[in-house]
């Protein structure tokens, strides 16, 4: 039986680049940076994390250069989306809207990576 999500991935232009958003802006800790022949391979999460994000290059061996900068679906989950909006902001990450209440219970927002990957963060209304 599958007990949890491990891994996703989201393709970058620049991994460098990548880790310093993620890192910095977001900040995500480095779970796995190993750099081998032609190839480089780094996980990030959040802290106390359980899933890890594939920085994936646009030149790995099955890598698509098309999927950067899209939707991809990928959602974080925070106790206080109003706060992670301001902090997130003056750090510099790009949000498509300010944190909504939705329909189904959910405060929502999305933001775009150094690449405009777009991410979604909900929280939770109690």
């Amino acid at each position: 039986m599958i007990s949890h999500i491990s891994q996703v991935g989201v393709y970058v232009s620049d991994q460098d680049a990548a880790l310093a958003f993620y890192t910095e802006k977001l900040g995500f800790e480095v779970r796995s940076l190993q750099e081998g022949p032609g190839i480089k391979w780094i996980e990030v999460a959040p802290p106390g994390g359980q899933t890890t994000i594939s920085l994936a290059s646009k030149d790995f061996p099955v890598g698509d250069e098309a999927k950067i900068g899209t939707f991809t679906n990928i959602a974080f989950e925070t106790d206080d989306i109003h706060e992670l909006y301001e902090t997130y902001r003056k750090r510099g990450v790009k949000f498509t809207n300010e944190p909504e209440l939705q329909p189904y219970g959910k405060w929502f927002a999305a933001f775009l990576d150094q690449d405009g990957n777009q991410f979604f963060v909900f929280q939770t209304v109690k």
